[in-house]
């Protein structure tokens, strides 16, 4: 079974997520892919929305798709959100599944500033959906290297064993700006790429007024 985990602070959740998820649902035959919110990131400000108000729109936003569940995993852990400790507890959760954890580009460039950052590939392969205006060229020679020797183009090989490649996706390149989606929603601006439930729940609440 291959098993996907898609983190990110989703503050809101929108289209671009899940229109690139729902790609790699279909590129890659994944049986089930996890949405996560972190719950403390520790490379980027902190949420506007509460961890619970994040996950509820998360969940809203899996009813689209069959393949999409809501991962509370780390929304649990009274503790920064380090991916290579949440990569060891799937690993142990699902010993027997192919794990995926998958990110944007830009994470693929900076993962080199994780923590424990060459332990991620030990527990999971890591699947990099591209971004736009960010080019597949790291600029740290120790990344460099990583990448190297970890990277297949073969997307069969990902099924073959459970960890240990990287893929870069086939995904489409979906330009959604959380941060300017925040400033319309303050101003009240329509014809967002977001979901409709999750729409009404951010007007319901109020959010990023």
């Amino acid at each position: 079974m291959i098993r996907a985990i898609f983190g990110g602070t989703f503050d809101p959740i929108h289209n671009g997520h899940l229109e690139t998820a729902a790609a790699l649902v279909q590129e890659l035959t994944i049986s089930t892919l996890s949405l996560m919110p972190s719950a403390l990131p520790p490379h980027r400000p902190q949420p506007i929305a509460s961890a619970k108000q994040r996950l509820e729109m998360v969940d809203l936003a899996c009813q689209q798709n069959t393949a999409f569940n809501a991962e509370d995993w780390e929304l649990k852990q009274d503790r920064r959100s380090y991916t290579a400790n949440t990569l060891s507890e799937f690993k142990t959760r699902y010993p027997n599944d192919t794990l995926l954890f998958v990110m944007g580009m830009d994470s693929l460039m900076s993962l080199h500033r994780w923590h424990q950052w060459q332990q991620l590939i030990e527990h999971a392969h890591l699947v990099v959906m591209p971004r736009a205006g960010v080019s597949f060229a790291p600029q740290d020679q120790e990344l460099e290297d990583f990448i190297s020797g970890h990277l297949t183009e073969v997307k069969d090989k990902l099924s073959q064993r459970t960890s240990g490649l990287l893929y870069v996706a086939q995904t489409p390149m979906i330009d959604v700006s959380a941060t300017e989606l925040r400033q319309q929603l303050q101003h009240r601006e329509s014809n967002l790429p977001l979901p409709t439930n999750v729409y009404d729940y951010i007007k319901e609440h109020q959010l990023y007024l």
